[in-house]
């Protein structure tokens, strides 16, 4: 493989990676926040972590995938040469994005006062200036 296919590999696969992780904010963007930042982070951890192809090259692959296809060609033992990596990372990842702090939506006074009577505070109406 030359150096111009591997870059415009990994175009490609970035391309469709940023294109699912936009797809699952769209889905989850209603969700509350302690669910869906766990959810986006682990899988972006899972599409955009790297891996070694194979030990002896220094090509680098999608870790997920690359561990996945050696899961299901080579076994066991070698699908944990990469996988490890992804979960360890992805279980931190995930564990990061329960553990970060949520913030509550705060109502000023002037938008409770607003919401009650309907009518704007003095200090938010602007001030008219006399015509000559």
């Amino acid at each position: 493989m030359s150096e111009l296919q591997y870059f415009w590999g990994w175009v490609v696969y970035l391309t469709g990676a940023i294109g699912c992780l936009l797809s699952l904010w769209f889905i989850v963007r209603k969700w509350h926040p302690r669910v869906k930042r766990p959810l986006m982070m682990a899988f972006a951890v899972l599409f955009f972590l790297p891996g070694t192809i194979h030990p002896e090259q220094s090509f680098l692959g999608p870790a997920f995938l690359i561990s996945l296809y050696d899961g299901l060609s080579q076994g066991i033992e070698a699908m944990w040469r990469t996988g490890q990596a992804v979960a360890i990372i992805a279980g931190v990842a995930a564990i990061t994005g329960v553990l970060l702090p949520v913030a509550k939506a705060t109502v000023t006074r002037d938008k409770r006062q607003k919401a009650r009577t309907g009518k704007t505070s003095h200090a938010q109406r602007q001030r008219k200036e006399p015509a000559c």
